[in-house]
This record gives structure tokens, C-alpha cells and sequence, in this order.
């Protein structure tokens, strides 16, 4: 009822029915005045927003430097790029690690290079944010480098390089990330796991299956997800199995959830 009643009123007024009708008019004047004054005002605030926030990115303030780089993430500006790929350099490595978070959330292929380098940085999260967001990123010039990542010597590291091989995309990461599936970090197995699951390669699931009995839950449950993401019905009778035989009652429910999610696959198919 409120959609017809705006429709006549549009009507009505469209039409200059109303007594009033230049009055309105008027008023519908000032209220677009009123608005632009109000779009101009918000464009000025930020404008001058992102002035103060570049100005911070040079205070001897950690806080001051990171909020700031947050705040200019916020913005949505990609006049910031440029500013912030400066910051990759900074000598707090969590002033490096938000410099990247930044530049994944503004989505600039410009930053692509310079976070590929930071690929090789010294300290293990700042390392682990560049993979995840040159994964998020989605260029294909961040491939081999992750590829390599998989041989860091930090397991938490190696995880984010192949979640990061799995939001690529790429097909070619698929035999990279199959032999990580012995890794012996349970972290990074799931990781692997979830990487195949988001390259939806069906050469992944012979692979993939015989984990579905692995010791730690966090695995089974990764590989039941990444067998679901990729469809492949022959991975229906063994996800059967380990339900089965599951005696965790969570496992038990995700890989539950994950049977519903192939079978369904499996019927679009």
C-alpha cells in the first residue's frame, strides 16, 4: 500500500493537481539544494578526512600511524595507494601487516608487486597477511611466488600461501598444493585442504579422501568441506563412511553438513 500511495503522490504532484503545487515545487527546490548542500559538505569532510589521515601516516605514533592507515582503508580512496604502499617499509612490522590489510581492502592491482615482495619478510605474520591478501587479490603474478611460500619454514605461513593458492583460482597450483596434504602441521593440512577446495580441481579428491581419517578433527573437517566445494560424487560413499564412524558430535554435524552440500552438487549436475 505505501508503494502505490508514494506512486499517486508522484503522480499528483507531477501532474500540479494540488492546490499547492507551486509551493511544493519549491520546497522540492530547496530539499535538492538542501541535498547536494549535504553531498558537498560529506565530500569536503572526507577530503579533508583523507588529507589528516595521509598527514598521521608520519607520526612517531604506532597507534596514530596504524589508525590512520585504517581509516584510509575506510575512505575507499585510491589516491591512498600510493601512500600506503609507502608504509610497507615501516619498521613496526604490525604497521606493515595493516599496510597490506589496506591495500587488499582498496583492490588495486598497483599493489600487487610491492606485496608480492613483502612475500619475504622477516616476521612470520607480515608474511602470512601478503599471502592471504595476494590470494584475495586475484592477479595471476602472485602464483609462483606463493607456490614457493608453501617451502617457508613457518607452518603458519605455508597455510596462508595456500589458502591464498586457493582464492586464486589457478588450475596450475593444483599439483603444488597436492603433496602439501602430508604436511606435518594439522594446520597447514587443513589449510592445503581448503586451498583445493577452492580451486574445485576433481584430480584433488584421491588425494583428499584417505583424510577424511586423519587424527585431528580440524583436517576432517576441511577435507569434507573442500570435497563438497569441488562436487565430485565418488567422494559421496567415503564422506558416508567417516560419518559413520565419527564419534565427535560436532565433526560429526559438519561432516554432515558437508554430505548435504555434495549430494546437492551432485543433483545440479
Amino acid at each position: 500500500m505505501k508503494h502505490i500511495a508514494t506512486a499517486v503522490l508522484v503522480l499528483l504532484a507531477a501532474q500540479g493537481l494540488s492546490t499547492h503545487g507551486e509551493a511544493r515545487r519549491a520546497g522540492s527546490g530547496r530539499s535538492v539544494a538542501h541535498s547536494l548542500s549535504a553531498d558537498y559538505q560529506e565530500a569536503a569532510q572526507k577530503a579533508q578526512s583523507f588529507e589528516e589521515q595521509i598527514k598521521r601516516l608520519k607520526s612517531q605514533s604506532v597507534e596514530d600511524r596504524r589508525d590512520a592507515i585504517e581509516r584510509l582503508a575506510e575512505l575507499a580512496d585510491r589516491r591512498a595507494v600510493d601512500p600506503i604502499v609507502g608504509m610497507l617499509g615501516d619498521q613496526t612490522a604490525d604497521i606493515r601487516a595493516a599496510a597490506i590489510d589496506a591495500l587488499g581492502a582498496l583492490e588495486d592491482k598497483r599493489a600487487v608487486d610491492p606485496i608480492i615482495g613483502m612475500l619475504k619478510d622477516k616476521t612470520e605474520f607480515v608474511r602470512s597477511a601478503a599471502a592471504r591478501v595476494l590470494g584475495q587479490l586475484g592477479d595471476a603474478r602472485a602464483l609462483t611466488p606463493l607456490i614457493g611460500l608453501l617451502a617457508d619454514s613457518s607452518s603458519s605461513v605455508r597455510g596462508a600461501a595456500a589458502i591464498g593458492l586457493g582464492m586464486l583460482k589457478d588450475p596450475r597450483a593444483v599439483p603444488e598444493l597436492i603433496p602439501r596434504l602430508k604436511e606435518p602441521s594439522p594446520d597447514v593440512r587443513a589449510a592445503v585442504a581448503n586451498g583445493l577446495g577452492g580451486l574445485r580441481d576433481k584430480q584433488a579428491v584421491p588425494a583428499l579422501l584417505p583424510l577424511l581419517k586423519d587424527d585431528h578433527p580440524m583436517v576432517k573437517v576441511a577435507v569434507a568441506l573442500a570435497l563438497a566445494d569441488i562436487g565430485d560424487k565418488a567422494a559421496i560413499a567415503p564422506l558416508k563412511e567417516a560419518i559413520a564412524s565419527e564419534k565427535d558430535e560436532e565433526v560429526h554435524t559438519q561432516l554432515n553438513e558437508a554430505l548435504k552440500r555434495l549430494e546437492a552438487a551432485r543433483e545440479q549436475t
